[in-house]
């Protein structure tokens, strides 16, 4: 069997050095723009990136991983994730290799190719420090991805078998500039197999052993956001001035 394509494998790893965050929307989207859109489609957006320290959402993650593939001469295809009723929320791409589908999932920082499975059938990974399955779901057409502690897995998303081209893409990619988590902070990261988690005001570090969830005052905050995420200063401050300008009680809830 030929190996995994290198080159794709060498950009998931230039990904996992990167935060998940929606800081810079949030301060984009505040500003009347979208910044994160204008810097997902250049071709130096990682390098941007980590220059500055920001990450992305799975949008310009997704995007980004798709133009490296493209540029070594491969395809691949976009997927579209629903969860529940909330459609068109998450996304991820499909590469084919060696007559397989397979999941490639950065923006849910899973930075190893998941085979897609078919027939109704599952297939599991070990992403540390999760367990990681996608299930096919030939009724809705779909493939389901659950993850969580091992043999404590939850739904996660949907991902429509039907690919979607790049302009309906970047149609869903701005929207999700005015979805709810746009009001508030979310950042995922892992390093050396511990997750750290945040929303609003929650930080969740995961270990193979457990987790541990602790709610921060805007000191804590501000720590987390640049010592644990790498995020700058000035990104932070500036996010977090959007985010309680709009709910003033944002740190004392």
């Amino acid at each position: 069997m030929t190996p995994f394509p290198a080159p794709v494998l060498a950009a998931l790893r230039e990904l996992s050095a990167l935060p998940y965050e929606n800081l810079s929307k949030i301060v984009a989207f505040s500003q009347g723009g979208n910044m994160e859109s204008t810097l997902g489609l250049a071709n130096d957006w990682l390098e941007k990136s980590r220059d500055t320290g920001a990450g992305g959402t799975c949008f310009s993650l997704t995007w980004w991983l798709a133009e490296r593939i493209r540029s070594q001469g491969l395809d691949c295809a976009f997927l579209m994730g629903d969860k529940g009723k909330a459609l068109n929320i998450h996304c991820g791409l499909r590469f084919d290799w060696e007559g397989r589908g397979h999941l490639l999932d950065p923006g849910y920082l899973i930075f190893d190719p998941i085979p897609l499975p078919t027939a109704g059938l599952s297939a599991t990974t070990w992403v540390p420090p999760n367990e990681v399955r996608v299930e096919d779901l030939p009724a809705l057409d779909a493939w389901r991805l659950w993850s969580g502690p091992r043999g404590a897995v939850k739904q996660r998303f949907d991902f429509r078998k039907r690919a979607v081209g790049e302009a309906e893409f970047q149609a869903h990619w701005e929207a999700s500039y005015r979805l709810p988590m746009m009001r508030y902070p979310v950042l995922n990261k892992v390093r050396d197999g511990v997750q750290y988690y945040l929303q609003k005001r929650s930080l969740l570090v995961r270990t193979a052993e457990g987790g541990e969830m602790r709610k921060l005052d805007q000191a804590g905050m501000m720590e987390a956001l640049q010592v644990t995420f790498g995020i700058p200063g000035d990104l932070a401050r500036e996010a977090l001035a959007v985010v309680t300008l709009a709910d003033r009680d944002f740190f004392t809830k």
